[in-house]
Parts: structure tokens; C-alpha cells; sequence
């Protein structure tokens, strides 16, 4: 039992001695890391047979204490091993950044307090560590490449208010219940509202640390001004850990939303506008990393959706999507950075052809876009084919389940799109001139998007002997045993075939005999760094449908922005309750004043002067007190 102190206590222990050993910082953060990760995988392996708890300590009727199941250890496990790849990325990543030293405390802090978040067993015991992570977040994100005040404020602001609501709904479910340990050994039924508002609340939360809409508006935001390794840690993969943890645990293993209809279709709902409109926000961005941010948000949505059907091989198929989502979203987020730190740019208009110079960048880039895009036998594709196969199962329960099936292949097909826009716009076209001294990255930055991809690739091929096997199927503890008709095997088998026959029609019909050609506009010879079209320019047409170019106008602007209306309103409130506040001490002022002058009146009529009186008042005073004393 004392290791699961390790898990929080090591990060910790190697994140400061890092700070205030300076020449030592990179031994002690190594050592913090690396052991958390042993522990972690150690806590996975014993998670597979057996269920641990014990009180820490209990206090005004609430346990404190921490739980291990087979879903805390693959979180557990999962934590471990993105925060020591993040880590050797960001030896060299991070390595100019003047908070540098900081920056791993943060990380260190971050990594403690989601390993405390999934070891709780009880859900305030879970708040705490929720509510650590907010201010580790908060630090982290100071961390930018520039002035990151704004974006950290605004995360500040966004999580710290959903997680208000959060502790509202563990409140009412703790009055109503007298306990909020989980899992509950009969799972609440939504028989009462009390349970059914109490519900919404904590999911709140949840949604909020998934990034879905309408509480993602922080995660663009950070993407203008923090390092690739702080989005591929939070909210790439971590934020994505917690948040579908805390939404999987409150829906089936304290309350049973498949018992409850309309909670089920809020999810759905949910999922799919989050999907959909966060791949057309990704498809018009002309900046890497902040399409890679719409991106991550709108993959949060399959999670939800897959979640919200109730049906067990979407919900396998959710968790599945949750593992895969932090794989493809990590080596994407920190491809995007290599080629940052190489070319000092991160716009898409001013890069292309960097494939030859950075093969292994582009080898895990490519795996990871056609991952997430759903392409098969990668594992994106395997994970959604699954939600698909839930949605499809809704049919006699719901009759437009097809409104959202077609939403999640619609938002796939978006997702396709604008990863073509971008493995074009970085490594494949025209290279400009001034980045033909570009190189491959370092060898701590090449190494763990190269690691991740390859798991792309064996968790699609493998889905159902490795992952689903092993990490999902002791997790869901639901009979989803008819996965169709999916043959991984032949399906990699033909795959490769019609590749490699793609190949030689490349190489025989156009490589081999390539022709350049002038461009002539106006009568004028075109530079080849002027006519060239960049990846961006695929899409531009977009641009001239009114409504889409009118509604990206609006979502740009901040129309669709939780915060500005957070903001709004606090501002309002503030100005109303400054008003209110000063009519109040006004009032009390003037009550004040209109009492000293009564009591002034009084108190001179009794000065009369006169001997006698003042007699009277000193006997009357001492019968006063007597009467005091004796009763």
C-alpha cells in the first residue's frame, strides 16, 4: 500500500529537487519520471487481479481514501508513460525558454495530481487533487514562448469555474447520499432530480477538462502561445485521461445513465456538435498548432458520443478512442513542434517540403494523421468503426440515431481533410528557399512521436489481441465480444498491396519525368516561391460560402466563446453590485447618523442641570446592577 504514495510523492520529490539543484535538474527529473513510471506499470499489472482499497483517513463523515481497479491502473499506466516521453522531448524543446526550470516543476505537479485524481477513491477526496491540477495548469501554461498571461488567465478562468460547478453537484450528491465513495455497490438510478441535476453538475467538470464545447475555448487560445510539448501533455493526452475517467466513473460506477434516456441524448449531443464544428474550425486554420488544438477538441466528441449511447461496444469502443485519441494527438502535437524548433515558424503558408529533410518527423506525423483521420487498419479507424457499430445499435431506441452517425463520419471525413492540409503544408509540395538548411530534429524530439506512431500502427493492427485484450475489455467488463466482420489481418494485407501498385504508377508515370513549368499572370513571370499554392489554399473556397465565412467570423471574434460571456457578466455583475453595495452603505450611513441624533436628543433632555435628578439616575443605576448580580 505505501507505493501508492510513490506515485504522487516521486514526481514531486524529482520536480523540486530539479528546481533547487540546478546542475543536477535533469538526474533528478529523470529519476522522479522514471520511477513514477515503474510504479505505475507495477500498478497496472497488480490492478488486472485484484482491487485494492484503504482508508487514508476519515473526517467529518468522509473517507479519504484510495481505490484501485482495473481502470484506475490503465489510467495510472498511461499518466506514467506520456509524462516521462514528455519530459525527453523536452530536454531539447525546452531547453532556450528562460522559465525552463520551472517548466518541469509544473510538469512534475501536473503528473501528481492526475495520478491523486485517479487513485481517490471517494469524489472529494477527488476534488482535491482536481483542484491542484488547476493551479499546476495555470503554472504550466505561464510557460509559453511568449507572453502567456491571457491564455493562462482565461484557462484559470474557464476550469476554475467548472470545477465550482463540479463541487456544487459532489455537494448535493453527498447531502443526498451521506458518502460519496465509488464505486457504489447498487448504482444510482435518476428516480429523483436531486440525482439527475447532481449528475449534470459533475459532468461539468468533466466535459470541461475534455475540452469539449462550450468549455474548449482555452485550448485554441494556449495553442497561440505555449510550447508543443505543454499541448501534447495538457490538454493532448492528460486532460483527455481525467476527463473521460471522471465522466466514465460518475456514469457507470456511481450513477447508470443507460437507465435514463435524456441524460444519454444530452452526451450524443454534445459529442456530435463538438465533432462537427470543431473540424470545420480545424480545416480553416492556417497556424499547426492551433489547428491541432480545434482538432483535439473535436475528437473529444467521439469519446462523449461513444459514452453517451449506453451500448457496450461504443463505450469500449469511447475508451478505446480515449487511448488512441492521446497516441495520435501527442506525436501530432509534438511533430508540429520539431518542425517549429527547426524553422522557427509554425504558419502553414510558410512551410512545405520538409519531408526529405525530416523523414522520421514525417514518418510519425503521417502515421498519426492517418490514424486520427480513421483510416484503417490504423488504430483511429478501429476505435471509431466501434462508436459507429454503438450509434447503429440505438436504432430501435432512438429513431434519429442516424443523425448521429452521420455526424461522426461527416466529422471524420473533415478530419481527413484538413490532416491532408496539413501533412502538405509541412512536408510535402514546395520547400521554400530559406529552409533548405533545415534538418531532422534532435534525437529526444525524434524519439517519442516516433515510439507513439509505431503503437498507432500495432494498436490498429492488433486492436483486438493487444488493446482491446488487455487495456479495454478488463475495463468495460461488458460482453462486447461482436466486434462485425473487421479482419485487421487482410485488411493490412490489401492495404499494402494497393499502396505499393500506387507506387509504381507514381514512379513509372510521373516521378521518373517530372516537368516544371513557368507560370505566366499578366504578362509576367512568376517567382517559383510566388506561384507556388500552399496547403492553406486548399480549402480557401470555404471562405465564400456566406454562412460558413460568416459563422468562422463570429467564432473568431469570440462570438462562441464561454469566457467572454463569463467575463461579460462577472463585469456586469460586478457594476450593478458596486452600485447596490454603495446605495446599502449609504443607507446604513444615513440609519447611523439619524440614530446618533436621536439618541443626542434624548441623552439633552435628561441633562436638566438639576442636583435631584442626577440622584435619582445614580439609585436607579445601582438597583439596576443589584438586580443583575442577584438573578
Amino acid at each position: 500500500m505505501n507505493e501508492i504514495y510513490y506515485l504522487i510523492l516521486l514526481p514531486i520529490a524529482g520536480g523540486l529537487l530539479g528546481l533547487l539543484i540546478n546542475r543536477l535538474r535533469s538526474e533528478f527529473n529523470f529519476l522522479g519520471f522514471f520511477l513514477t513510471l515503474f510504479f505505475s506499470v507495477r500498478f497496472f499489472i497488480a490492478s488486472q487481479t485484484k482491487i485494492l482499497s484503504f482508508n487514508l483517513i476519515s473526517f467529518a463523515g468522509i473517507n479519504f481514501r484510495f481505490y484501485v481497479d482495473n481502470l484506475t491502473g490503465l489510467i495510472i499506466l498511461f499518466n506514467g508513460i506520456f509524462a516521462f516521453l514528455i519530459w525527453l522531448y523536452s530536454l531539447k524543446a525546452v531547453s532556450k525558454n528562460p522559465r525552463e526550470r520551472f517548466y518541469y516543476v509544473y510538469i512534475a505537479l501536473t503528473l501528481a495530481g492526475a495520478n491523486g485524481v485517479v487513485l481517490s477513491g471517494n469524489l472529494i477526496f477527488l476534488l482535491i487533487f482536481w483542484n491542484f491540477l488547476v493551479f499546476s495548469l495555470y503554472g504550466l501554461l505561464l510557460v509559453g514562448k511568449k507572453d502567456s498571461t491571457f491564455a493562462a488567465r482565461k484557462a484559470l478562468t474557464i476550469i476554475g469555474v467548472s470545477d465550482f460547478v463540479m463541487l456544487l453537484g459532489i455537494v448535493m450528491l453527498f447531502v443526498r447520499l451521506g458518502n460519496v465513495d465509488f464505486p457504489l455497490q447498487h448504482r444510482l438510478i435518476f428516480t429523483q432530480g436531486w440525482y439527475v441535476v447532481s449528475y449534470i453538475l459533475i459532468a461539468v467538470g468533466a466535459l470541461a477538462k475534455l475540452g469539449t464545447m462550450p468549455l474548449h475555448t482555452w485550448i485554441p487560445e494556449s495553442a497561440r502561445v505555449v510550447p508543443a510539448s505543454t499541448l501534447a501533455f495538457i490538454p493532448g493526452s492528460l486532460d483527455k485521461l481525467l476527463g473521460f475517467y471522471l465522466l466514465f466513473r460518475i456514469s457507470y460506477s456511481i450513477f447508470d445513465i443507460s437507465k435514463f434516456g435524456g441524460l444519454q441524448v444530452l452526451l450524443m449531443i454534445i459529442g456530435a456538435v463538438t465533432i462537427v464544428f470543431m473540424s470545420v474550425m480545424a480545416l480553416l486554420q492556417k497556424e499547426a498548432q492551433r489547428l491541432l488544438a480545434f482538432s483535439t477538441v473535436s475528437q473529444a466528441g467521439y469519446m462523449v458520443l461513444g459514452l453517451g449511447t449506453g451500448m457496450p461496444i461504443a463505450i469500449a469502443g469511447a475508451l478505446f478512442h480515449m487511448l488512441n485519441n492521446t497516441i495520435y494527438k501527442s506525436v501530432l502535437f509534438l511533430g508540429a513542434g520539431a518542425v517549429e524548433y527547426r524553422t522557427k515558424t509554425s504558419e502553414l503558408d510558410n512551410l512545405g517540403g520538409l519531408g526529405v529533410k525530416m523523414p522520421l518527423t514525417f514518418f510519425s506525423f503521417l502515421i498519426a494523421g492517418l490514424a486520427i483521420s480513421g483510416v484503417p487498419p490504423l488504430n483511429g479507424f478501429y476505435s471509431k468503426w466501434m462508436i459507429y457499430q454503438g450509434i447503429i445499435g440505438l436504432a430501435d431506441r432512438f429513431p434519429l440515431w442516424f443523425v448521429f452517425l452521420i455526424c461522426a463520419m461527416f466529422g471524420s471525413i473533415l478530419t481527413l481533410a484538413y490532416n491532408l492540409k496539413l501533412v502538405h503544408s509541412i512536408f510535402l509540395g514546395r520547400r521554400p528557399d530559406n529552409l533548405d538548411k533545415v534538418r531532422e530534429a534532435r534525437f529526444e524530439m525524434v524519439t517519442p512521436s516516433f515510439i507513439l506512431a509505431l503503437a498507432c500502427i500495432v494498436f490498429g493492427i492488433f486492436a483486438q489481441a493487444v488493446p482491446l485484450k488487455y487495456l479495454v475489455a478488463p475495463v468495460i467488463r461488458f460482453d462486447v465480444s461482436k466486434l462485425g466482420f473487421w479482419v485487421p489481418g487482410l485488411a493490412t494485407i490489401l492495404i499494402i498491396v494497393g499502396v505499393l501498385i500506387g507506387l509504381l504508377v507514381y514512379l513509372f508515370g510521373t516521378a521518373w519525368r517530372p516537368r516544371r513549368s513557368r507560370v505566366f499572370i499578366g504578362g509576367e513571370i512568376l517567382e517559383t516561391d510566388e506561384a507556388s499554392i500552399t496547403g492553406p489554399n486548399f480549402y480557401s473556397s470555404l471562405h465564400n460560402l456566406d454562412l460558413l465565412e460568416k459563422t468562422y467570423q463570429f467564432g473568431e471574434g469570440g462570438a462562441f466563446d464561454f469566457y467572454n460571456y463569463l467575463i461579460g457578466i462577472a463585469g456586469g455583475l460586478a457594476i450593478v453590485f458596486k452600485d447596490v453595495i454603495n446605495r446599502i452603505l449609504t443607507t446604513i450611513y444615513e440609519g447611523i447618523g439619524r440614530m446618533v441624533r436621536v439618541l443626542g436628543t434624548f441623552i439633552s433632555l435628561l441633562h436638566t442641570g438639576e442636583l435631584y435628578n442626577y440622584v435619582g439616575w445614580i439609585f436607579l443605576g445601582g438597583i439596576i446592577i443589584l438586580l443583575i448580580l442577584v438573578f
